[in-house]
């Protein structure tokens, strides 16, 4: 579901990744692992075309540089800061729904999904950090994507709200999607791409990780590698 291969930035004369490749299976949830800056974020940022890069990604079979809009609209991203001003919860996902040109009628149904849909009214910017995380967590699903990529999602959050946000996307990948956008999806769960360095978040979320180290990889491993080692 997920290519890469020989990905390689350059940012302000600095190599930030230097080959890295790898291949995320369909329905499978893999966890980047490595210190920061070792280029964890920045692999998610090729998949979604956001920085150049050279080399190949592709998303289900979409290159992310010949066939854009194709790859993002299997694509859901979570940032590791999400932003929504002064907007509620149901403006700001409805502003990013027509943005991203998808049904609005999905607005409530996403929140509904992460347990906001009381806050619906509420304005974002009065949420806790958990809150903020499964407002973002929201406007990745508004399309019913089958790929998550989630950067460092539990960074801000206390032990409380990262068990809720632990449980919804457990519970998201278990149930796999409700739109079936192509029938060669049917049936399969979420594929997961995760960024992080935390043992607790690795070990909940992913089955697998790719260690990174100063932007080239290091090994894929089964998921308990990160409990034995520690990430500043």
């Amino acid at each position: 579901m997920i290519v890469a291969e020989g990905l390689h930035v350059v940012l302000q004369g600095r190599t930030v990744l230097d080959g890295v490749g790898f291949q995320v299976r369909r329905g499978e949830a893999v966890a980047l692992v490595g210190a920061n800056g070792s280029g964890k974020t920045t692999v998610l940022r090729c998949l979604l075309g956001l920085v150049p890069f050279t080399g190949r990604a592709q998303i289900g079979g979409h290159d992310v540089v010949r066939e854009p809009v194709a790859a993002r609209t299997l694509t859901g991203y979570l940032p590791q800061r999400p932003a929504f001003g002064d907007m509620t919860a149901e403006e700001a996902l409805r502003f990013l729904a027509k943005l991203r040109r998808v049904p609005v009628e999905g607005v409530l149904p996403a929140l509904s999904r992460v347990g906001l849909e009381r806050y619906a009214t509420a304005s974002a910017r009065t949420f806790s950090g958990g809150m903020q995380q499964r407002l973002s967590l929201a406007a990745a699903l508004l399309a019913d994507p089958p790929v998550l990529l989630l950067d460092e999602p539990s960074a801000s959050l206390d032990r409380d709200g990262q068990a809720a946000f632990f449980a919804i996307v457990a519970r998201l990948r278990r149930l796999g999607r409700t739109l079936l956008l192509a029938a060669s999806l049917r049936d399969e769960g979420r594929t997961l791409l995760l960024a992080s360095h935390r043992a607790g978040e690795i070990a909940q979320l992913t089955s697998r990780v790719i260690e990174l180290h100063e932007g080239r990889p290091l090994a894929s491993e089964p998921g308990v590698v990160p409990l034995r080692r520690s990430f500043p």
